[in-house]
């Protein structure tokens, strides 16, 4: 057993590391700019003050509330919705406004009662796998020793909660103030509030799979298991590839397509991504994955991300560096699970040395 000193020393690397790899996410897409946000101070503030400690704080109690339930991957992408629900509907806001305008990404269809409902179920299942699930995973397999541990004490929990809630009220309150818009709109802050409650909920529920179901056949794989975390990721987010666009593929014309079909590609976006986020969640509940296999779904669900990053490639915005960060990490975390699985050398026979090599008789 592991002192307590020997784990609050390890729990340092993973809390580092989800520190500084999660709010990469926001250079990933374009949201906020790393040359902003060292120049800027306005943007400084912002990204500093407000946008890091959003993702920072909450990836931390995810990952706490995980290992303290005892949970899975399935809990993990449960909790991915909650967070989803509380970056963008009770801090951000984008549930709330005409987002995105381009015609090419909707232009606002679907927007209901103040509510961008298509935008609502994109976003949300977006955060759920890029934004935690993604660094989550690549954590437990940089630092497998720590995978069971919890990495908070308790106070530290009760304050990281309480910061988060005091930053929704705090924002809310300024925003309310200065727009009528927002005023009119603060019963709305019950749908993402449901959200949040509603997957943490599940992620209390889904349970734990047995260690006897395991993937097989073709599925259990790396490179098929690559191409279906793809697929599942295009499937998922056509309304919104359009925000991705990767200079020698046209995944973003499939945005342009899916919108082309008029008003009713609003309703048809907010409801078919939701029963292939619950089979996620089945997925993860019932079969055990290994190392290797968690480690291929997650290169495929960042495949287009990355690609977008990399061939946009704007210096001052920093989308290269965040592309560097998250594949330098995939890099590591792969090497470290090849490193596990090698085979030992066996420690040679002391009672072999000191008799020295056989001689044979003729």
């Amino acid at each position: 057993m592991a002192s307590h000193l020997e784990k609050r020393v390890r729990a340092v690397g993973p809390i580092v590391f989800l520190i500084f790899v999660t709010p990469c996410v926001e250079f990933l897409t374009g949201s906020s700019s790393v040359g902003a946000a060292v120049t800027v101070p306005s943007a400084a503030f912002t990204f500093f003050a407000l946008t890091w400690p959003s993702y920072a704080l909450p990836v931390l109690l995810i990952r706490e509330a995980v290992a303290a339930w005892k949970k899975g991957i399935a809990s993990l992408l449960a909790l991915g919705i909650a967070y989803g629900a509380l970056n963008e509907g009770l801090l951000a806001k984008t549930y709330f406004v005409v987002t995105p305008t381009a015609p090419s990404l909707g232009g606002g269809v679907g927007h209901w009662i103040g509510v961008n409902w298509p935008w609502v179920t994109e976003i949300t299942l977006f955060h759920m796998i890029v934004s935690i699930s993604v660094p989550v995973v690549l954590s437990l397999l940089i630092f497998p020793e720590t995978r069971q541990d919890r990495l908070l004490s308790d106070r530290t929990v009760r304050a990281f909660v309480a910061l988060i809630l005091g930053e929704v009220l705090a924002i809310t309150t300024v925003e309310s103030l200065f727009s009528p818009t927002l005023r009119a709109l603060l019963p709305l802050l019950t749908l993402p509030a449901a959200i949040v409650l509603l997957g943490v909920w599940l992620a209390r529920r889904l349970p734990v799979p047995d260690t006897t179901r395991v993937l097989a056949g073709s599925l259990s794989k790396p490179y098929p298991l690559v191409i279906a975390s793809l697929g599942f990721f295009v499937i998922v987010f056509v309304p919104i590839l359009g925000f991705f666009p990767i200079a020698f593929l046209p995944v973003g014309s499939l945005s342009a397509g899916f919108y082309g079909m008029g008003p009713i590609s609003g309703v048809i976006g907010t409801i078919y991504p939701i029963p292939l986020a619950f089979l996620a969640l089945r997925f993860f509940a019932r079969y055990q994955v290994t190392e290797r296999q968690l480690a291929a779904l997650i290169t495929g669900a960042m495949l287009v991300p990355l690609a977008h990053a990399l061939s946009v490639f704007d210096l001052p915005q920093g989308d290269w560096a965040a592309a560097l960060v998250y594949i330098g990490a995939i890099v590591v975390a792969l090497r470290r699970i090849r490193g596990r699985e090698a085979p030992l050398t066996p420690a040679p026979d002391p009672s072999i040395a000191e008799r020295g090599p056989e001689r044979t008789s003729r």
